[in-house]
This record gives structure tokens, C-alpha cells and sequence, in this order.
């Protein structure tokens, strides 16, 4: 919950001094209007009262420099120490090694799938074209001549298709 500020001002002023006649006349007033804070009120009233009762802590004779060396402290950008290996200077060596050989023997072993792939292909190839070469070739020219009545009987036989089946339908 969200105080009221006008209790919470009051409220901070009187940790950092006694509050004047006018203040307390104030707060009274906003604790009559909003008696559920009363309890909260008594106590911060009895917790600022024991406070001023204790005595001031003893302050060191090195405070200011101790204040000033924590703010360069924050300020100042962290220091990075150097690590120093622990074992011999090729034992670091020794997985990068191990990572650059599986690359390449991968690389090598992709490469030769690829290469024995491409080989098959053209030996598949070269056997096409010996079977389309020991062919006979096309009997007559002629066949060449009328390829468009040929292909037209084709869509002829296409409508005689769509025909009969069209009298099949009649004659159920």
C-alpha cells in the first residue's frame, strides 16, 4: 500500500528532527481523518524517541578517506588480473587440434561422398546413352511428316471416348 504523502513527509521529518507546533498540529489532524494509521503513528513516534536517546556512534579518525577511497573504488573501472595457465603451454593446443582434425576429416569425408555421387551420376548416364544409341532409328520420315494428323486421331479418340461413354450412360 501506498502511504499518504502527506504522512509520509511528516513522517520523515520527524526522523531527522522534532516537529514544530504547526507539524504536529497537522498530523493530528490527518490521523484524526485516518484513524487506522494511529497504531503506526505511536510507533514510529516511540521508535524516534528511543533512537534520540542513544548515544552517537564514535566516528573513526580516517572516515573522510575511507568514504573518498569506497567512491573511487565504485568509480573506478574493474581491474582484470592475469591467469596464469596452470599446466604447459601446448596442453591448450591440444582440443583445438583435436577440433580442427575432426573438421577437416569431416570436410574430406563429405567431399569424397560428393565426388563418388557424381561419378555414379555420369556413369548412369553414359549407360542412357548407349541404350538410346543401340536403338534402331525411327523407321520412315514419313512418320515425322504426319505427326500432326497422328497426334490429332489422338484427340479424336478422345471424343469418341467421351462419346461412348456418353451412350453407355443413355442406354442404363
Amino acid at each position: 500500500m501506498n502511504p499518504d504523502p502527506v504522512y509520509s513527509r511528516l513522517r520523515e521529518t520527524g526522523w531527522r528532527r522534532p516537529l514544530s507546533e504547526a507539524e504536529q498540529a497537522e498530523l493530528r489532524a490527518w490521523l484524526a481523518a485516518h484513524p487506522e494509521a494511529q497504531a503506526d503513528a505511536e510507533a514510529e513516534a516511540a521508535l524516534s524517541q528511543a533512537l534520540v536517546k542513544l548515544p552517537d556512534a564514535p566516528m573513526p579518525s580516517n572516515f573522510t578517506a575511507r568514504v573518498w577511497h569506497a567512491i573511487e573504488r565504485e568509480a573506478a573501472p574493474p581491474e582484470r588480473h592475469a591467469v596464469r595457465p596452470s599446466g604447459p603451454w601446448w596442453r591448450g593446443l591440444i582440443p583445438r587440434i583435436a577440433l580442427a582434425m575432426l573438421v577437416v576429416g569431416a570436410s574430406a569425408i563429405a567431399y569424397r561422398h560428393h565426388q563418388t555421387t557424381k561419378q555414379q551420376e555420369l556413369v548412369e548416364a553414359a549407360r542412357n546413352l548407349v541404350t538410346v544409341a543401340g536403338t534402331a532409328p525411327l523407321s520412315d520420315m514419313t512418320v515425322l511428316e504426319d505427326f500432326d494428323a497422328i497426334r490429332s486421331l489422338g484427340q479424336a479418340d478422345e471424343g469418341l471416348l467421351a462419346l461412348s461413354e456418353d451412350l453407355i450412360a443413355l442406354k442404363q
